[in-house]
């Protein structure tokens, strides 16, 4: 099976790391550009103290200029009064973080991991009453900035029990972009033989360039679902020196070269890109918005001139 299920986290993750206010409504811009490119999911907006990230501090605002699109869209929150927020807004789909270390967990959500342990499950059964699926992913599931590397064994153990806690999908992040192809082979393959596959996504980040190649490890491996983001912009405010998500198209293009089906146009993504580039007035990340697509027929060769 080769169909794979692409969640866009641009407007979310893509956009919380920039100090430059973002209009309302340029972030609904591009969130429905993501959707009529074919995105299947796009993780829109979140619930997080505008103190620590001011960014999204217009949340209420974007999501309603968004009402019609509510089905297609994921909102992370960060605890229980997240979750109400979220629900009183329609809500269907919510994200959780939680950390693979303690070190991380309370620089990000300022509690230990057994705490935030604790709270999933009352976020899971509070969005199970109104309808809501919940998922989660486990940050710097690789390597922590704090605490270094992480064993594979700990993040086994937090996906098992995320999941007996009835979280929906359950994600495997490379927060900090310290992971290689290997190292995603290999993690899959642990998680995989403890979950079934299919409730698996991996998120990673381009930060040493091997954003893409993690991703189609991660494919080969059996992962059918992805997170990125348009134009690869992103990173983690409570990471230092966490760069930009893997790039959606970048990595589309893989995906669809090894027989992927994603329902994504590759040619609106680039469009995506190229809006949000002249929205924050900088170049991004990503590649194939700027090279263009490359279409394997011949181009037409321009008439020579001669010099006389």
């Amino acid at each position: 099976m080769n169909e794979v299920l692409w969640t866009d986290v641009a407007p979310r993750d893509g956009l919380q790391n920039i100090a430059e206010t973002i209009s309302t409504e340029a972030k609904i811009r591009l969130v429905r550009g993501l959707l009529d490119a074919g995105v299947p999911r796009v993780e829109a907006t979140s619930f997080v103290s505008p103190s620590w990230v001011p960014q999204l501090g217009d949340a209420p605002a974007v999501l309603a200029g968004l009402q019609p699109e509510l089905g297609r869209l994921r909102l992370l929150i960060p605890n229980l009064r997240g979750l109400e927020l979220a629900l009183a807004h329609g809500m269907r789909n919510v994200l959780v973080t939680i950390a693979a270390t303690d070190s991380f967990n309370r620089r990000n959500v300022n509690r230990s991991v057994d705490e935030s342990l604790d709270e999933i499950s009352h976020i899971v059964e509070l969005a199970g009453e109104r309808a809501c699926s919940v998922d989660v992913a486990v940050s710097v599931s690789f390597g922590c900035p704090f605490e270094g590397v992480v064993a594979p064994a700990r993040v086994v153990e937090l996906c098992e029990d995320l999941a007996a806690r009835g979280v929906k999908e359950v994600g495997i992040a490379d927060t900090i972009g310290v992971a290689t192809p290997a190292d995603v082979s290999a993690m899959c393959a642990l998680v995989a033989a403890s979950l079934p596959i299919d409730q698996l996504s991996l998120h990673v980040h381009d930060t040493r360039g091997l954003g893409v190649a993690n991703v189609i490890a991660a494919f080969a491996a059996g992962i059918r679902r992805f997170d990125g983001s348009v134009g690869g912009v992103g990173g983690c405010p409570f990471a230092p020196r966490s760069t930009g998500n893997v790039c959606t198209e970048d990595a589309l293009q893989a995906l669809h070269a090894l027989g992927a089906h994603t329902g994504i146009d590759l040619q609106a993504m680039c469009a995506v890109a190229e809006a949000l580039a002249s929205d924050l007035r900088r170049d991004l990340p990503g590649k194939l918005y700027r090279a263009g697509i490359w279409s394997r027929l011949p181009q037409e060769t321009p008439a020579e001139t001669s010099v006389g």
